[in-house]
């Protein structure tokens, strides 16, 4: 299996993503189902994210690993670029955690680069990071937020 250096963590370098997941109701089960699966098959890494869906796939990924043991999981979410200010950061990763079920996400990404001044979502990650919310890692491409466990 190969496996990827993130954040100082190592993960499978395969995993399971949730776009257009949890936006029917019609499929839900069988998405459900093909998380569950997709885990027992050895997919560790859950990719989710606050616009899939507008929170609908972070429901149904918390529903799918409820009854999982969480620390075997590598859960990622992302904060939309609209999120990523000083009024909504904090709420908007809150959110998150509460739809997806657990207490952090092993990396929280910036989605894209958006309208609010880079300035202020650093500024706004670091006063997450003081409250031990975060820790803050990055490239020179994208900026991500790793879960203090």
């Amino acid at each position: 299996m190969r496996e990827l250096n993130i954040g100082g963590s190592t993960v499978p370098a395969i995993g399971l993503g949730t776009w257009h997941m949890g936006d029917s109701a019609s499929t839900r089960a069988d998405e459900i189902k093909a998380i569950q699966d997709g885990i027992a098959a050895g997919a560790r890494v859950i990719d989710t994210a606050e616009m899939y869906g507008n929170g609908r796939s972070e429901r149904l990924v918390g529903e799918a690993i409820k009854d999982m043991q969480r620390d075997d999981l590598f859960i990622i979410d992302k904060v939309l670029p609209s999120n990523a200010s000083a009024s909504r950061m904090e709420h908007s990763l809150d959110t998150s955690l509460k739809l997806v079920g657990t207490d952090y996400f092993d990396l929280y990404l910036y989605h894209w680069r958006g309208a609010v001044p880079l300035s202020e979502t650093i500024a706004t990650l670091q006063q997450l990071q003081q409250k031990g919310k975060l820790s803050i890692g990055g490239s020179q491409t994208s900026i991500f937020l790793i879960w203090k466990n």
